[in-house]
Parts: C-alpha cells; structure tokens; sequence
C-alpha cells in the first residue's frame, strides 16, 4: 500500500464490526513487538486510531463509497458457543464479508 491509498482497516483480524473499523486513507506502518500496524488517516489527515489496525486492505474509491453507504447495516460478530468438545465460533457477517460481498456484486 501506499500513502494515500483507499484502505479499509480493522483492529482485528477477524473484521468484526464491534471492534474499531473505518474506510480511510493509508497514511504508514511501524512494527509493535513483531505486529505490523497499519495507521490511518481520514480527509483531513487525522489518525483514526493512535494505536493503528492490525488488518488493512486497499479498496477502491466506489468500495469505498459502497461500504460507508452500508455501515449503518454492520452489526457485530456474536460467539456462539460450541456444544460436546466443538469450539466456539464467531457468527455474522464481518467488516472483510461486506467487502467481498461488494466485490462480487461488482463483478456480476
């Protein structure tokens, strides 16, 4: 990535959307104890999030645009437990789902 780019970002992994997400600009990276940081800026070159995101992907101007637009839709991940030995799962669509799911209905 580089600075400037459309980025969607999570604090996590996995994308839920109960954890700090946003669509941004790239703005740099720094090593945290072995754990690349992506950090984040909005217009007007605020950081999002001083500690930076652990996940971060170049996006479009239009996925971008696509995803804001849905943001009121996300909903966060929930554990549901597992039974006889299963381990728990999260369930739900997460923040990276949204985006897949916009790149497929731009391909289609």
């Amino acid at each position: 990535m580089n600075k400037g780019d459309n980025v969607l970002a999570t604090k996590y992994d996995d994308g839920d959307s109960g954890d700090h997400y946003c669509v941004g600009f790239y703005d740099s990276a720094y090593d945290h104890f072995g754990t690349t940081r992506h950090l984040v800026v909005d217009g007007e070159g605020k950081q999002f999030r001083g500690n930076g995101f652990r996940r971060c992907e170049r996006i479009t101007e239009d996925e971008a645009r696509w995803l804001i637009e849905r943001f009121p839709q996300f909903k966060p991940l929930e554990v549901q437990e597992g039974k006889d030995g299963e381990e728990d799962k999260l369930v739900g669509k997460s923040v990276w789902d949204w985006l897949t799911e916009c790149r497929a209905q731009r391909t289609t």
